[in-house]
């Protein structure tokens, strides 16, 4: 019976004479993830003692080199005590720990006791290096490019037919079974080598590769609170505590001295590593309890579970941390020999895993498990969830170091999200899963079952969530204690075994009892496309000369004190107004009624949204320019400053222009306040509508013909450019989208990355000092001396006294500071007054000033970016949480609660510092943005609830991947830390990117200086050459639209007359055309030969369609050659989307296809390109030579093209 006064005695009593690994880390309890037994004696059979001898298989080293013949030994272990002659044959694979003979005698294990029913052999095959399958005699980081899941299941499939041969298996039906890891490995054997397995059983496996698995600890705070919601909450209460005493020296005393840690605090020089470490020491032994909650094997088949951990958070305590140390105590007493103490020296776990040789069997295993998290998997268990019960501790950096500490500096946090994708890629991870014949079961408890596998379409595959049980439960020996769910699984289990190797009678076996926990991602993935805008039978009023600001009692003052740079966004948003100079144009906003949800018909409120327009350009013919407004009060020096790019370009074509406010900025106000519940109006989705609402209303009330609008926008309102034309490509001919972050995403990591590299290539020593200033920093903020000399050299906010100060209080603080290094390196030298002297330069002109030590630079460079010396730095996150719930509208502030409200609802960007070693170190963890999103909106706007939201966008826009959108070009600079999340091409999809060197956020759009790198200028020519050809190209289409339409006029008058007995071969050709022509859809079977074929076929019969047909395009539809005369002719200018499977494509973007120029702009990578001739693809097929020669006159025109406008600007 646990007695916590006896483990006292105890703790004081022992002394830590060597390093001891943490018990679990990483999810990985030291021993593997594996439970086994301690009494062998109960396990086997005398009979089955000859089976415990281990034998060698000879195994290739690597199998995808042919010229690689090096081999190793393989250890397995086999039994064919119930194997029938050309019986099925269980193969149980090995994981990430040593193999046992267990798995082949152990009668007790379900699969055994299949066996002996169906009379099966048992094979047991250890995984390459692990155990004693060894294919090298150490562990280099370069041997182990060796171990991978992709050889390992090679590894089983040579493995597999070798002994086919050497049992004469005539119909061999082998079955692969796992747990955990090789649960996962099961699952992926049976997608990638389904003629050599006919079925798998992979328990509580992992197919989800993921580099932040935040998951785990919500399913363990989950399952805690689902046990006793009080026993939750005091872990809550016991870490917040521990929390307090990392803040000061006497605090990590009093720790030192609870938890017997070697070396004390006091005696290491302290850093984030060794503070993370000892939480994530601490924190693990809760992760242990929870994933092996009374699975019926070992110690937790009576304790060590969840009750226990319950039993101890819930007893009384004066000091709520000393419940942490008894249940540290009683774990490690239980399972480990007694307790010795935590480990906090980040250093010794280090040189722990960077050991490579094979002499402690279970030290080698943790260094190749490592090499596998950093090298294929992530699975990397973050506290970055945010709201949990241990709140802000374990960061993804602690583990990405590692990575890089303990294999080298490549495997950074770039090459394992790279390493993550390819496995996800590789295997289909959880959505895109494409084996048969599995079952995968999963335990409701177990916090790995976050990522396991819950969908398919094809029913062979049956996903099985089981109630309150955790890790492998159904792997372990039956027991009276399993509940209905567990007993109903391994019926299914083996009714579906039975059905592939060919005994059983069943034609239907019951596939699942429940689904995934929620759907609710799936279902919203769907949701985005279906949408549309509601008909309207209202007319938006439009009104000219009518400022909404004069129906406003906040006006803008100049003397506002603006937070500093906060979640990515400038004080003045970010597109900052153009200068002062040359107002040439007075503007005057006007107003036009839009609906306040363009998707909800019962909802008919409306709005009143700003616009201006200026028309002093505009001739008759020409294209109309629509300036999209972002996140901030619309500035009218965009349409009045003639000098910013995209006004020399309306200048240079004639073109009018328009500009309008996004809904819940400057004075577009759709309702009284900015309360949660109006909030849900506020969308990119809904700003698109407005976008569409307002084009229409203008094309009528201008009633312009054939209108060829460009959208144009910088930053947010870039993005919003690029997915107008995505997701409403007839309204316009192109988009300009410049530093448009088109890739929504929660953890922004790649930001600070940036920002970093940026200050690198202007000067090492500048990073360098940045990096020393944040450490002097952090090591200050850990002791009361050192909080009030921070007080002295930052006057914070609120001055740090003698109480210990929050996480969240730091991590305010130190984001603060580090948004003086956003703002200066996302606008160095954007050519707009705000950037001009706060760039770069200056920024590394103080950090590098010798006369003050780095930190007081610090200060010196928030004096610049923030207004002076008397801006106190905040680090009190109630007063920004306070701030950002103002729900009022007030001109000057509350665009900032409404663009935190679109980064918590749909994009993300929360510029994080889990990126590994850093200048920043691991200052603000995701979860602050998580965090603040539910504390300034409510409980409901949490990490799940973000990720959904993301999931949405991501699905509605297409993010990078599955954007199709033509007629787009997207214009980056190099120095902007948002063109991370930018979409680069080839250009031959019709989307042209640009990264311009040395430049920064939104450059290009605004007035050209003598000063601009190359790179810029050439840019800002290439996005005029390209503007002028959609227009002059839309044109072109008209034309030929035009052409099309009177000749089938013309041709159904001719098959008329001809009493109609032609009538299907028009039919045919009349719906073909028409649909190519944007007015209907195009099937995979009317490609653009066979329109061709049929209209010479029609000519055949009727001379006079040759007359018709050379009067409209001049080519004879009898000519030999016809074929590819005639699809240049009829189809030069439609572009096609190919949806695939032989569906209906529709053809609303036809007059967007052709795409042009290709001209490098510095050493970007993303060269501008086009295939001209792409514009004759049909769906499904291409259309020859004619392609070639169309895209020559193309090219022609648009070389004239360029050639004028280089003459007119040289003139």
């Amino acid at each position: 019976m646990w007695n916590r006064e006896v483990f006292l005695v105890l703790i004081y009593s022992l002394v830590c004479e060597s390093f001891k690994p943490p018990l679990m880390f990483g999810g990985r309890p030291r021993t593997g993830f594996r439970i086994r037994d301690l009494d062998d004696k109960v396990k086997i059979t005398l009979d089955s003692v000859p089976y415990t001898t281990p034998i060698n298989f000879t195994q290739k080293i690597d199998h995808f080199d042919n010229g690689n013949t090096a081999t190793f030994q393989q250890q397995y272990w086999h039994s064919d005590k119930f194997a029938k002659p050309n019986g099925p044959q269980f193969l149980m694979l090995g994981g990430e720990g040593p193999a046992s003979y267990y798995d082949v005698v152990y009668e007790s294990y379900p699969h055994i006791q299949w066996a002996s029913q169906v009379g099966a052999g048992l094979w047991t095959l250890e995984h390459r290096f692990y155990g004693k399958s060894r294919p090298f005699p150490n562990q280099t980081t370069e041997n182990l490019k060796y171990l991978t899941s992709r050889q390992y299941l090679a590894d089983v499939a040579d493995f597999i037919k070798y002994q086919n041969q050497q049992l004469k298996l005539t119909n061999p039906k082998w079955v692969v079974f796992g747990g955990s890891y090789s649960g996962a490995l099961a699952l992926w054997f049976r997608e990638l080598y389904p003629d050599v397995a006919v079925g798998a059983v992979g328990s509580s496996g992992p197919v989800y590769a993921k580099l932040d698995f935040y998951e785990y600890l919500q399913v363990v705070d989950a399952s805690l609170r689902t046990y006793d919601n009080n026993c939750a909450e005091n872990t809550r209460s016991a870490f917040e505590k521990l929390s307090t005493y990392m803040t000061s020296d006497a605090g990590r005393a009093i720790l030192t001295y609870y938890f017997t840690l070697v070396p004390a605090f006091k005696d290491l020089n302290i850093t984030y590593e060794d503070i993370e470490n000892f939480y994530s020491s601490a924190i693990g032994y809760y992760q242990n309890a929870v994933q092996y909650s009374r699975v019926n094997a070992n110690v937790f088949i009576t304790g060590a579970s969840i009750p226990e951990v319950c039993k101890i958070m819930n007893t009384p305590a004066k000091d709520p941390v000393m419940n942490i140390l008894w249940f540290v105590a009683y774990m490690s007493d239980t399972m480990d020999g007694g307790f010795i103490g935590l480990d906090n020296k980040w250093q010794d776990y280090i040189e722990y895993i960077q050991y490579t040789g094979y002499e402690d069997e279970g030290r080698a295993a943790a260094r190749s498990w490592t090499w596998q998290t950093c090298n294929e998997f992530g699975y990397f268990q973050s506290t970055d969830a945010g709201g949990q019960i241990f709140g802000s501790k374990i960061p993804d950096n602690l583990y990405i170091d590692m990575c890089t500490e303990v294999f080298g500096p490549q495997y950074n946090i770039d090459y394992i999200t790279n390493a993550v994708a390819n496995t996800l890629k590789q295997y289909g991870g959880r959505d895109n899963y494409k084996g048969t014949n599995v079952v995968a079961p999963n335990g409701s408890l177990d916090p790995w079952h976050a990522l396991g596998l819950y969908k398919s379409n094809d029913p062979s595959v049956v996903t099985y969530l089981i109630d309150g049980t955790a890790h492998c439960a159904d792997m372990e020996p039956p027991s009276d204690s399993d509940n209905d769910s567990m007993k109903k699984l391994r019926i299914i289990i083996f009714e579906n075994i039975k059905k592939w190797i060919g005994v059983s009678t069943e034609e239907k076996i019951v596939k699942k009892e429940k689904q995934e926990i929620s759907n609710e991602k799936n279902e919203i993935l769907g949701s985005f496309n279906q949408k549309r805008i509601k008909d309207a039978s209202w007319n938006p009023k439009i009104k000219l000369n009518e400022d909404l600001a004069d129906f406003y009692p906040d006006k803008i003052d100049p003397k506002t004190k603006h937070r500093p740079y906060k979640f990515g966004r400038f004080r003045y948003g970010n597109l900052p107004d153009p200068d002062d100079l040359a107002k040439d144009f007075n503007s005057t906003a006007n107003w036009i009624t839009q609906q306040l949800d363009h998707f909800d018909n019962a909802n008919t409120k409306t709005w009143r949204q700003r616009w201006w327009r200026r028309s002093d350009f505009y001739k008759p013919g020409g294209p109309i320019f629509l300036m999209i407004s972002g996140e901030s009060t619309a500035g009218s020096k965009w349409v009045e400053n003639d000098n910013v790019t995209y006004l020399t370009i309306a200048k240079a074509l004639n073109a009018d222009v328009y500009m309008v406010e996004h809904r819940y900025y400057g004075y577009s106000r759709p309702t009284g306040d900015q309360s949660t519940g109006n909030l849900k109006y506020l969308s990119s989705e809904q700003a698109l509508a407005d976008l569409a609402v307002f084009i229409d209303s203008i094309n009528k009330a201008q009633s312009y013909q054939n209108p060829k609008w460009v959208t144009f926008g910088g930053s947010y309102s870039g993005a919003l450019s690029a997915w107008f034309r995505q997701k409403y490509p007839d309204y316009t001919v192109g988009a300009v989208g410049s530093s448009g972050p088109v890739y929504a995403k929660v953890d922004f990591f790649e930001y600070l990355q940036v920002v970093e590299k940026s200050l690198r290539t202007y000067s090492d020593d500048c990073a360098n000092n940045v990096g020393l200033a944040f450490v002097d920093i952090q090591h200050r903020l850990t002791t009361v001396e050192g909080r009030s000399q921070l007080n002295d050299i930052f006057k914070p906010s609120h001055l740090f006294d003698k109480n210990p100060p929050t996480v969240k209080d730091i991590q305010t603080f130190m984001a603060s500071l580090i948004g003086s290094y956003q703002g200066a390196v996302q606008y160095s030298g954007d050519n707009t007054d705000a950037a001009i002297g706060m760039g770069i330069k200056e920024v590394c002109d103080i950090m590098l000033n010798s006369s003050y030590p780095p930190i007081q630079n610090v200060r010196r460079a928030f004096d610049l970016m923030n207004g002076g010396a008397d801006v106190s730095v905040d680090n009190h996150y109630d007063d920004d949480v306070q701030f950002y719930k103002s729900n009022t509208f007030d001109i000057n502030t509350s665009a900032g609660r409404s663009w935190i409200w679109q980064t918590c609802t749909e994009f993300g960007y929360f510029q994080s510092t889990d990126l590994g070693q850093n200048i920043f170190g691991s200052a603000v963890p995701v979860d602050y943005y998580i965090d603040f999103c539910t504390d300034v909106y409510g409980p409901s706007f949490n990490r799940s609830s973000i990720d959904n939201s993301i999931a949405f966008t991501q699905a509605g826009y297409g993010g990078i991947q599955n954007y199709t959108a033509t007629n787009v070009v997207l214009p980056n600079g190099s120095l902007d830390p948002w063109h991370a999340l930018g979409l680069y091409t080839d250009g031959t999809q019709g989307v042209i990117s640009i990264l311009i060197n040395g430049t920064a956020h939104c450059a290009d759009m605004y007035p050209a200086r003598d000063t601009d790198v190359p790179g810029l200028m050439k840019a800002r020519d290439q996005i005029l050459q390209l503007v002028t050809q959609w227009k002059n190209l839309d044109d072109a289409f008209s034309k030929q639209r035009d052409n099309m339409q009177n000749y089938l006029e013309d041709l159904n008058s001719m098959v008329t007359k001809n009493n109609n007995v032609y009538s299907s071969t028009f039919k045919q050709i009349n719906d073909g055309l028409a649909a190519y022509m944007g007015d209907g859809e195009v099937s995979s079977e009317v490609t653009t030969q066979t329109i061709c074929n049929q209209i010479s076929q029609l000519a055949n019969s009727l001379p006079d369609v040759v007359f018709l047909t050379e009067k409209y395009f001049d080519f004879d539809p009898m000519n030999p050659v016809t074929p590819g005369i005639c699809q240049q002719q009829l189809f030069s200018l439609v572009g096609t989307v190919n949806i695939g499977n032989g569906n209906p494509s529709p053809v609303g973007t036809a007059q967007n296809g052709i795409q042009t120029i290709t001209n490098g702009v510095g050493n970007t990578a993303n060269t501008v390109g086009g295939k001209i001739g792409d514009a004759a693809n049909t769906v499904g097929e291409k259309v020859g030579n004619a392609v070639n020669t169309a895209g020559e006159n193309l090219g022609n025109l648009a070389g004239n093209i360029q050639g004028g406008i280089s003459s007119a600007l040289n003139g």
